[in-house]
């Protein structure tokens, strides 16, 4: 009855998963983007800090808030939203680029000032880049208060499409108290007229080059914000920022605690996982649609922008996995029961998953039953064998650890490092196996001392502490590093 070639080819597009590719088609990315109960939080005026780990939709949500009907499309959504007068909200990004965006200053001119700045000219920094940001992406209304208030000595440089941060920032930084009444002044003008003004940043960790140099930038960002939140009441930061960013003994900002009733973290749990998944998979064309609609109540209706909106009936989700699958990872039951084998393999030390090594898992299981395509082996409504599921885990290990590198390229030590060690082992073998790694000059490990990378291992949910002592990776980064355990998953042949 089903195309099953045609179906697994459709199923391993979906294998991206991830905010800066799917935003270059703003109609794909609203129907691939899932709304979740946790954005509530994340939308409510008293939230400032929105935390998360790599891939866990940071950027998405920033990519989805930024977007033209975005932030209406989420609160049509939502169940009982902060009420207030939303339709009177503007959103601009305060920093974060989009595809092929030059608006703000390139990694390496901040860079330059990282070793000179003190927190005062961070400070003057983001005032004046709110301004900047004011004045280009805000409504013409909001834009016309702030430039008449501007000296005409500031406006050519602020009003400036270039990131050239030399055109604005000697002014700002001599007119410190003038750049307050600005902003003091405008946020008066949106309670006066009832509206609000949303301020998004998101990639800070991409502020400048180096890793230790972003914490000033992102400390004083912070401060700045937590400040103006006893004195604006419209103006409202929504700041995205890596949770390892947010460490305390890293960024040493004393008030950190202050953020702890202004701040949400972005988790999933398994069930919104799976229904992200099915959300993509309805959201394709037939056959693959069809494919999907064919478990009775699993989509639930159609929103103009969202497209096709799956249920929040889990026994209808684990349906449609144990008719793609099969109910068990192997013979029966004691080899895993399919619908949870899936997340729990795919879980950090700290029990988080990503989204987008969630998504990739089919992706790259459908990639595996193209290679050896055979529609005798897939019995009945099947489009993948769990042997190549298990496959398909390794290869998403070895993607997170690609992913890993981007935003810390230390972790190139560790594969060569750790290969062959079994866990869980002693802290002791971690220990040896860490003096031996090949450490970059130009990317240093965040400790000297092997048990200060341990630490930071654990703090990233790469490593787990053990009640006995003994260390433990989890299979999504177990497979990756080339670490074994007894009785783990059998890696199949590639």
């Amino acid at each position: 009855m089903w195309d099953k070639r045609s179906l697994l080819e459709q199923m391993k597009t979906i294998g991206p998963g991830n905010a800066e590719y799917d935003t270059r088609d703003p109609k794909s990315f609203f129907r691939n983007f899932l709304v979740v109960d946790d954005y509530r939080n994340a939308l409510d005026p008293d939230t400032m800090l929105i935390l998360g780990g790599r891939g866990v939709g940071k950027s998405a949500l920033f990519h989805f808030l930024n977007l033209p009907g975005g932030p209406a499309g989420l609160l049509q959504t939502l169940r009982h939203p902060v009420p207030i007068a939303w339709e009177r909200a503007c959103w601009i990004r305060g920093y974060g680029r989009v595809e092929q965006d030059r608006s703000f200053p390139a990694p390496e001119v901040l860079q330059s000032e990282v070793d000179e700045a003190d927190a005062l000219w961070w400070r003057a920094f983001w005032i004046g880049l709110l301004i900047k940001c004011v004045l280009r992406d805000s409504t013409s209304e909001l834009k016309e208060f702030v430039r008449h208030r501007i000296a005409d000595g500031w406006r050519v440089g602020l009003e400036s499409s270039l990131p050239k941060v030399t055109e604005w920032f000697p002014h700002i930084r001599g007119n410190m108290e003038f750049a307050n009444d600005i902003l003091d002044e405008l946020d008066a003008y949106l309670a006066e007229t009832d509206q609000w003004l949303f301020i998004t940043y998101d990639e800070l960790d991409r502020l400048v080059p180096n890793y230790h140099g972003l914490f000033a930038p992102i400390r004083e960002l912070l401060a700045f914000w937590l400040d103006r939140w006893r004195r604006w009441r419209r103006i409202r930061p929504k700041i995205f920022l890596r949770s390892d960013l947010f460490s305390m003994d890293k960024l040493r900002f004393p008030d950190a605690s202050k953020f702890s009733g202004h701040q949400v973290r972005l988790n999933w749990t398994p069930n919104w996982l799976y229904q992200l998944f099915i959300k993509r998979l309805a959201n394709l064309e037939p056959p693959m649609h069809d494919y999907v609609v064919r478990i009775e109540g699993l989509i639930k209706g159609e929103d103009n922008r969202l497209g096709y909106l799956p249920t929040q009936d889990e026994g209808l989700y684990k349906a449609f996995i144990d008719g793609m699958i099969g109910p068990f990872m192997g013979a029966n039951a004691r080899k895993g029961i399919t619908f949870r084998w899936i997340p729990n393999h795919l879980m950090d030390a700290g029990g988080q998953i990503a989204p987008r090594p969630f998504i990739k898992l089919f992706a790259f299981a459908a990639e595996r039953e193209l290679k050896s395509f055979d529609a005798k082996a897939l019995l009945e409504e099947r489009l993948l064998r769990p042997i190549n599921i298990q496959g398909a885990l390794m290869q998403a290990s070895q993607d997170r650890i690609a992913e890993l590198l981007e935003e810390y390229p230390w972790v190139s030590a560790l594969p060569s490092a750790f290969r062959d060690v079994e866990v869980p082992a002693p802290e002791e073998r971690l220990i040896v196996a860490l003096k031996q790694a090949q450490w970059s000059e130009t990317e240093p490990p965040p400790s000297s001392d092997p048990r200060g990378v341990i630490e930071s291992l654990i703090q990233l949910g790469i490593l787990e502490r053990r009640l006995d002592g003994r260390l433990n990776a989890p299979e999504i980064y177990l497979h990756g590093f080339g670490m074994k355990r007894r009785g783990g998953v059998k890696r199949p042949h590639s």
